[in-house]
Formats: C-alpha cells, structure tokens, sequence
C-alpha cells in the first residue's frame, strides 16, 4: 500500500501536497525545456528535409536541361519522361518508411504573361498538362525565393499537408517553372520521431527518474511543514482537541512544540468564550423571569432593586396579581451563586407563580387543587391558600431536586389590596421588617425551614396589616454580608439604623440602603446578590 501511496503521489496532479508542488515545479520546468527543444528540433529538421529536398530537386532538374534548350518542358507534353519519374522515386525513397511523400508535379508558365498550367507525370509515365483557374493562382515570396500556391491544390493550408513549391527556372527559360512536392504533415512528424525517438525517451526517462528523487527529499523537508498546514487548517475550522507529533530539537520541531501550546491556549480561550456564551444567555433568560412591570397599585407605593454579584444570580422577586384583588409578593435567595442557581430560581419562581394561579382560583370555587386531592391528605385541607403554595413548591423542590443538595430562602405573602392585610410564609430567609413613621415595627422572622431541604415540611403562616404609611422592607444576605476590605461585615445592625431614619418612600429607602452597602464595601469585589423589595401603604 505504501508503495502504491507513493507512486499515486509521484503522478498525482490535482490536490498537490506542498511537497508534490515543488518536485511538479521542477519537472515542469524541465518539460518545458523538453519541449522548447524538441520544437526547435523539429523546425529545424523541416528545414534540413526541405533543403535536402530542394537539392535532389535541383541537381536532378539540372541534369535534365543540361542536353536541352530553354523551356525544354513543352516538348515533353504526351511524351514519356522517366527521369521525372526517376525523381518522384528518389523523393519518395527519402521518405519511404513514413510515405510523407504524396505527390510531385510542375508549374509553369512559356512567358511571364502566359496561363500558369500544371505538368505532371501519369500512371504510364507519360507528361500531361492541365489548365489551372488563373484568378486563383498568386505568388507568394518567402526566404526570397518565389513560391507558387495553385488552384488546384489547398495543401498550403491544409492541417495534415503542406506544399513545397522549388523554382526551377533556368537561365535559358523564356518563362518560370516550379517543381511541387506534396508533403504529409503527419509522414514528417512520423520522420522525425523516428530520429529522435532515442532523445525523447531519454529525457522522458530522466524527468521521471528527477520527479521521484525530488520528491523524496522534497517530502522529507517539507512533510513537517504540510503537518503544520493542515493543523492549522483544522484550528481555522474550530478544532483544537488535538495535538501535532514532535520532530526532535530542530527549528520545526520547536515550531511544533510552540504550535501545541496555542493550541492549547486556543482551546482554553474558546472554552471561556462558550462558558461567557452560555452565562450571557443564562442572564437573558433570568432577566425574562424577573417581573417586566412593576403593578400600578393606587395607594400603594412599590420599589425593587435586583443587582447580583455575577451575571447569573440565585436570587429573585416577584409581583404579581391574583384573583380577590390581591397581590403576591416573593422574595428568595437560592444557596449559591452562578448559572446553576440561576437554572433553580426560576424552576422556583414558575412553581410559585403557577400554583398561586391554580390555588386561589380553586379557592374561588371553594375546590381544593388537584394536587392537593390527589395526595389524600385531609389534614392540608385546614392549610391557608399561602401555605398550600409554599408546601406544594417544597414538595416538588424536595422530591424532583433534593439529590441534588439545593435549597432556597423564600418569602411568599399574598397582600389585600384594599384592606393592607398580609398573610405571609418565611421559610428561613432573612427577617422582614415593617417599618412605621417612628422606625422598625415588627420583623417576620421565619415561620419554616427553607424550601427543598427536606419534603412534608408544614409551614405555618403569619398575619398582619400595613397600616397607612407602613413600608414591608425585604432583601436577601447580599444586604447584610456585604464585606469591607477588613473582612467586616455589613451587618443586620447597620440596616436597622437606616430604617430608623424618616422614609420618604420605597425607592428612596432601597436607594439609601444600596448606596451605604456599597460605600462599605469600597473596591472589594461583592460576593453576594443584591436583591430588595419594598412596598408602602400611602393611605
């Protein structure tokens, strides 16, 4: 196989290695010396054919008229003339073994103004003349001897004939006389290459015996570099999960050795280029999740502040409305940060929304959701509408996604609109405050563990009623853990003393709180999200 690999290669001529290329230049360059030689050879084995033929024309014609008067060539019309025929058996004699000689005959004229008529010798040897087409007939001057292309005859032009027009005019001639002989193209190609048959083989021999050795030694030296071009070929197409072999300690071997790091470089560089891809669209798609308008409530004044500490964050809010004039407030801080987290806040959010939807439109026509009667569970019917939903979304945290060892914070109160109540569940997120115009009323203090952490967890719900002027403030530890350069931490503390200053309203207070946790944490990189959601009665 290898053998027949190599000599595919050697005659190969579409799809040329580097290599192939340099010994085809090579060989090339020696074909068309090959060739501009054998034309040379062959022009100038015509002339030598056409001088040789001019010279037995000549000195057999001259032997001829040597006993003659001038225009001797009439007086042989309907006569026998064997040295004529002598002459057409001495041409074809010099060409006998490729029969380039096809015909011979004369042209000639008694006087410079009499009809061009054409002499040529029968079957029986015997001399007949035939008129020719004068308005056809011209003169041709070339290498200063005077040419004659008759009507007759489209040899001059023709592709596989040629005439050969001899002046054999004596001084004695009253007129011009010129002998013709009718040459076969393809009879002197066949001459030629019976002469020079030797020279052509022995260069097509050593034009092939040039191309194998070049492209040995071209091979060595240029297979490193065509391995270098096809890996670069395949890095430009975006694979690098390869590596090119090593060629010892030379110049190509160390080119090599570096080529394998960018590769590797390219490799690293391409993988962070996807991770920032994906977290870029993680980011979108989370940003889809968050609420695209905030409700418009009237007497009601309505603040959020979402600002995570990566791209992707773990915490999220929610506003939303529900049947009864009511609105669902959520809060909610997913352990971890980063597009994993992400993925899980909203799996979260989705849960919440929908079974809020389900319950409360169920609670309307005093059914309880199918959920809840497929379980069987009687003691679920004495659960608020609040704490349905919270059990409903750990039920599936825990039972789809506990393996996993992910949990979430969450705070999900449903507010009456009209009437300020509250009902809300804390499953272990950070406490809630109710803010009054004298400073912090009340916290919400968790009422059950996080959700996920474990199933059949009952969480129990608490009540209140924002008074007008009232604030419910919540956020998630990105607030409290927000760390200084010293390692110190932003503190539940440092809150409550913002919350103990007048209030003007939501976005005011979660702008002031922003703003101090950041002049905290000065050029410290944040470590956590920022996530706050107030909301104030007006009236």
């Amino acid at each position: 196989m290898k053998r027949i690999h190599f000599i595919l290669e050697i005659f190969r001529f579409s799809k040329l290695s580097l290599s192939s290329r340099i010994t085809l230049y090579f060989a090339v360059f020696g074909l068309l010396i090959f060739y501009f030689t054998s034309i040379a050879w062959i022009f100038l084995s015509q002339k030598n054919l056409a001088d040789s033929i001019t010279r037995i024309v000549r000195t057999e014609i001259s032997e001829i008229n040597i006993q003659e008067s001038g225009d001797v060539w009439w007086n042989l019309i309907d006569k026998k003339h064997h040295e004529l025929r002598a002459l057409s058996r001495t041409l074809a004699n010099l060409t006998s073994g490729a029969h380039t000689i096809l015909d011979t005959s004369i042209y000639g004229r008694a006087a410079n103004n009499a009809p061009w008529q054409r002499l040529h010798l029968d079957s029986d040897d015997i001399v007949r003349v035939i008129p020719i087409d004068q308005a056809k007939v011209k003169d041709l001057s070339s290498h200063y001897e005077k040419r004659l292309v008759g009507s007759d005859s489209n040899l001059f032009l023709s592709s596989h004939k040629i005439a050969l027009f001899i002046n054999i005019t004596s001084p004695s001639d009253r007129g011009e006389y010129f002998y013709k002989v009718t040459i076969d193209k393809q009879g002197i190609s066949c001459l030629l290459r019976n002469g020079v048959l030797d020279f052509i083989l022995i260069s097509l021999g050593a034009l092939t015996v040039f191309r194998i050795v070049a492209h040995i030694f071209a091979g060595r030296l240029v297979k490193p570099v065509e391995q270098l071009s096809r890996a670069a070929t395949r890095v430009a197409e975006g694979d690098f999960n390869f590596q090119v072999p090593p060629v010892g300690d030379s110049e190509v071997g160390e080119l090599r050795k570096n080529f394998n790091k960018m590769i590797i470089g390219l490799r690293d560089i391409q993988r962070m280029r996807q991770l920032e891809v994906d977290v870029e669209r993680a980011r979108e798609f989370q940003q889809n999740f968050l609420p695209r308008e905030i409700p418009n409530l009237a007497n009601w004044d309505i603040a959020t502040c979402f600002d995570p500490a990566k791209k992707v964050s773990g915490d999220f809010y929610d506003l939303f409305e529900l049947p009864g004039k009511r609105l669902g407030l959520v809060i909610a801080d997913v352990a971890d940060k980063g597009v994993g987290p992400g993925l899980y806040m909203a799996l979260i959010r989705s849960l919440i929304r929908v079974y809020s939807e389900q319950s409360f439109e169920a609670e309307a026509g005093d059914v309880l959701p199918f959920e809840y009667r497929a379980s069987g569970n009687k003691s679920l019917e004495r659960q608020s509408t609040e704490q349905r939903v919270v059990q409903m979304t750990n039920e599936y945290f825990a039972r789809h996604h506990g393996q996993e060892g992910m949990f979430a914070t969450l705070f999900f109160g449903v507010l009456e609109v009209e009437s300020g109540n509250l009902v809300y569940i804390n499953g272990g997120h950070e406490p809630l405050y109710i803010i009054g115009k004298n400073g912090i009323k009340q916290e919400l203090a968790p009422t059950g563990p996080a959700v996920g952490v474990m199933p059949d967890i009952n969480y129990k719900a608490g009540k209140l009623q924002l008074a007008p002027g009232d604030t419910l403030l919540g956020f998630t530890d990105g607030v409290t853990e927000a760390m200084n350069s010293k390692n110190e931490l932003f503190s539940r503390s440092r809150v409550q003393e913002i919350l103990g200053q007048p209030i003007n309203s939501s976005r005011e207070l979660l702008d002031k709180i922003r703003q101090q946790v950041f002049s905290f944490e000065g050029n410290t990189t944040r470590s956590d999200d920022l996530t706050m959601l107030a909301i104030q009665r007006l009236i």
